[in-house]
């Protein structure tokens, strides 16, 4: 429940967004930067699509922007690194939080790669925490891991939810897998290792998740083998 003197501020605030500092636009939120009861926060709102029936889009808001919300205070619970929430609206598609300054890990790659190896190790131990707590994050990747003065941040949770399936959590191995060697595949190999270990030194079931993540890679590289054949064929 959010205090009546904050759901004022929010509702003053939702008013006066499209003035605040845009961060990141997407398809299906914009992030601004901003001020809440004197903290600096990020304020991710849901924009409204024109497309889709506004009932419908309501209601789609209000259950994503909840859950994205309930994630992370559980991801935060877990004692993994995620910003604070400061305040929900889910009516107004509203999730106000703490303000992480920092470099994303991406960019820390490019800078400086040793550390950015020994860092995935910290990025592992960091998802096995919230894999604990019974969620996934859906995107979880070295575009959303924040390099903070205090340590590694895991943000942008709009993909997450609650999932303690294998296929899940393996999946987002895999897909940290798949940014290092996008990005950085000079140093993928070592980097993916060094996750892995940083997941294993905090999971207890690391092993078949690690397994399976594997899985997931070859099944990637069976299907993009027999696309490759149909398009030689078709040539």
């Amino acid at each position: 429940m959010v205090p009546l003197d904050a759901r004022h501020a929010l509702e003053r605030i939702a008013e006066a967004l499209p003035s605040l500092k845009l961060l990141a636009r997407g398809a299906e939120a914009e992030v601004r930067l901003g001020e809440f009861m004197g903290l600096r926060a990020v304020f991710k709102v849901r924009v409204r699509k024109l497309y889709m029936h506004p009932m419908l889009d309501e209601s789609l808001r209000y259950r994503r922007t909840r859950r994205e919300a309930r994630v992370m205070v559980a991801a935060r619970g877990a004692g993994a690194r995620v910003p604070m929430v400061y305040a929900v609206l889910p009516s107004l598609g509203l999730l106000v939080m703490e303000y992480v300054e920092g470099v994303r890990l991406k960019e820390y790659f490019d800078s400086d790669p040793e550390a950015g190896v020994r860092l995935s190790r910290e990025a592992g131990r960091l998802l096995a925490l919230i894999h604990s707590a019974g969620v996934v994050h859906g995107d979880y990747t070295t575009s959303n891991l924040i390099v903070a003065r205090d340590g590694l941040y895991i943000i942008d949770f709009g993909l997450a939810d609650f999932d303690s399936s294998l296929e899940e959590r393996a999946t987002d191995l895999h897909l940290y897998r798949r940014s290092l060697e996008s990005a950085h595949a000079r140093y993928a190999g070592d980097a993916y290792r060094a996750f892995v270990e940083g997941y294993a030194s905090a999971a207890r079931d690391w092993r078949p998740v690690v397994e399976r993540a594997e899985e997931i890679r070859l099944r990637g590289r069976y299907v993009e083998a027999r696309r490759r054949s149909v398009w030689a064929r078709l040539g």
